[in-house]
């Protein structure tokens, strides 16, 4: 009688516990549901800085070609305005978010400032990358978070990490500017040496045309970075003979120093123009 007596416990708690799965079910979302809501989570956010996004892109999984500074203005569901460090153009086409592995943020029509970087390499004169291939860039990039303050995307070709952030109100007028003449001052300097821990070691442009990323004696590692108002900004923290370093500030002319030079904040590592 005992036995019965526990045997029909068992199976009504088993029941239950069935049951209460069920009701679980019943009241969550779907993995689709939850997906369509990270779309329009993304869309809201892309389009809520009025002011726009300042992006930190880099193109190709090896970041050969250094990284470049985009602005980007979504001023609807459908239509954003691209300008770059690089070059003049003031461009707007169309963007979409669509719901794939995560929200997908592509830009679907031809915008000269980001789809520059998926041109082959033959466009460019001189050239630049392999002739079919050019600089390997992203135009379509999984939104691994949006946030009013931070916007983080992954391309979906490279992997690469790009960081969006919000311009503010006071940087909005003079900001495109103000990058533009930072690639100005800094971009023809070039011969460049580090010096670090007592040492003087050559470093040498990953590839020339771009002057945005490279490698010092002794190492393969590449240095992938972008030009800002301050100086450089690299793609991640990086270290030259246990020195890490993730900025490094322009410091004017001064003394022996003719054309100036970038620091790290501890100022224990120089990049030091030689021309």
């Amino acid at each position: 009688m005992k036995l019965k007596i526990y045997s029909l416990l068992i199976t009504l708690l088993v029941l239950g516990a069935s049951c209460d799965k069920k009701r679980d079910r019943v009241f969550e979302e779907s993995p689709t549901e939850r997906l369509n809501v990270s779309v329009d989570q993304a869309y809201s956010i892309l389009k809520s800085q009025s002011n726009g996004w300042l992006v930190k892109y880099y193109p190709s999984s090896t970041l050969e070609f250094g990284g470049y500074t985009l602005f980007a203005k979504f001023s609807s569901s459908t239509e954003v305005n691209l300008q770059g460090d690089y070059t003049t153009n003031n461009a707007t086409s169309m963007y979409t978010v669509y719901p794939g592995a995560g929200p997908i943020l592509t830009f679907d029509t031809y915008n000269p400032v980001i789809h520059y970087f998926a041109l082959p390499g033959a466009y460019f004169s001189p050239q630049i990358g392999a002739v079919d291939s050019g600089h390997k860039g992203d135009f379509e990039f999984l939104v691994v978070k949006a946030t009013p303050d931070s916007v983080i995307l992954q391309g979906r070709k490279t992997m690469n990490k790009i960081v969006m952030l919000p311009i503010s109100t006071t940087e909005a007028p003079t900001i495109v500017a103000n990058y533009k003449a930072a690639v100005a001052k800094f971009h023809p300097r070039g011969a460049y040496k580090v010096e670090v821990g007592g040492e003087s070691l050559t470093a040498t442009f990953s590839t020339a045309a771009t002057k945005r990323a490279f490698t010092v004696t002794g190492s393969t590692t590449i240095y992938s970075y972008r030009y800002t108002d301050k100086g450089l900004d690299f793609y991640k923290e990086y270290d030259i003979k246990g020195v890490k370093f993730k900025e490094l500030t322009f410091v004017e002319p001064t003394g022996s120093y003719t054309r100036g030079y970038f620091e790290n904040a501890e100022k224990t590592l120089k990049l030091v123009p030689g021309s």
